[in-house]
């Protein structure tokens, strides 16, 4: 469909793309994809988010050969803003966000607004694949196209965004793929502009999950369109398995956020056992990359202490308090019990054994 405003043609999408460090040749495949689409209307708004000079160069290229593509420059000030300021610039009937070391399949644009079109939805998610340097795997959180949502199946989409990938989580309405992630979905972008949902600023970590259960909770109509458009590169660089000072802190923040938008729309005991499981995995999971990493220059002493700490202070107190053994495996359970009695450092250990154990499964 093509909407035009007063002489100027409206874009049917806009496509937002920010960029931070990123390989070239990722970076180009991500490009080209995009504008390989079937669909012809749209524009590709890409954010340098303090990128190097060698991706700003890349980015003005492809804006210099195509009208279509608009490139902002910011200094780095994270995703979330950089996703903001071009959900400000977009002007595109609809918004999607594709990573810029991910691709698209070419009909991806084109049938995802087609489809959005014909159900007048206000959300559109879709599969992905996610592609290993020697094999790809599926990910999909249903298993046929869904025209629009129930309010049960609007319930169990919040739930599936909450959950993530928890592996140890064992209520029905999850699935071992989520629905958290901002990319292979299309959002209705007067829906945001009513609703006034954007990023929250300053968010590392689980920025998408946030918006998500914002942008579910708020829309009337979402629906689920079962095709593999997505292309998720898995990359074993990734920043989110480095040693980072304090890391914990990065959890935190976005762990009060969700806390926050949970008492505000008032939700249910079951969100909030997903909640606190949300609190036991990322406390876990800084755990390992943060406590037990190689590279941290803190005794065993003065790690544990520092685990005591967090745990002795809310959001992390209230989970491991009132978290039920009834939703964890029993590998979890144990952790969960060393935590409550404040033996660290034989969670520390039970933890280094069943990461071991874990390897290459």
């Amino acid at each position: 469909m093509i909407v035009s405003k007063g002489n100027e043609k409206v874009p049917d999408i806009t496509v937002i793309v920010p960029v931070y460090k990123v390989e070239d040749e990722y970076l180009r495949e991500c490009l080209e994809s995009i504008m390989r689409q079937t669909l012809e209307n749209f524009e590709l708004i890409c954010v340098s988010d303090g990128a190097g000079e060698r991706s700003i160069s890349i980015l003005n290229e492809y804006a210099q050969k195509d009208s279509r593509v608009r490139v902002i420059c910011q200094e780095n000030q994270g995703v979330c803003a950089a996703r903001n300021k071009a959900l400000r610039a977009a002007g595109g009937r609809y918004i999607t966000f594709i990573d810029s070391d991910d691709t698209v399949e070419r009909d991806n644009l084109k049938e995802a607004v087609e489809y959005a079109d014909e159900n007048n939805l206000d959300v559109l998610m879709w599969n992905m694949y996610r592609c290993y340097p020697d094999h790809k795997t599926v990910f999909a959180p249903y298993t046929e196209d869904i025209k629009c949502f129930t309010k049960e199946q609007k319930e169990e989409v919040q739930f599936k965004c909450l959950v993530g990938i928890l592996p140890f989580f064992k209520c029905p309405p999850a699935s071992a793929d989520a629905a958290g992630s901002a990319c292979a979905k299309l959002y209705r972008r007067e829906f945001l502009l009513e609703k006034s949902l954007e990023y929250t600023k300053g968010l590392k970590r689980a920025e998408d999950m946030l918006f998500n259960l914002q942008v579910f909770d708020a829309a009337e109509r979402i629906g689920y369109l079962y095709r593999f458009f997505y292309n998720y590169r898995q990359l074993s660089s990734s920043a989110t398995y480095t040693y980072r000072e304090n890391g914990i802190n990065i959890f935190t923040d976005s762990l009060k956020g969700i806390k926050a938008h949970l008492d505000d729309k008032k939700k249910g005991e079951l969100y909030y056992q997903i909640y606190y499981m949300r609190c036991m995995f990322f406390f876990l999971e800084s755990m390992d990359m943060d406590y037990l990493n190689p590279l941290n220059p803190k005794s065993l002493k003065e790690k544990a202490a520092d685990m005591k700490r967090v745990i002795a202070a809310d959001p992390y107190k209230e989970a491991f308090n009132n978290l039920k053994n009834d939703y964890l495996t029993l590998p979890r359970r144990i952790p969960l019990f060393l935590i409550r009695h404040n033996m660290v450092l034989t969670l520390m250990f039970f933890y280094s054994v069943y990461r071991i154990t874990q390897k290459g499964k």
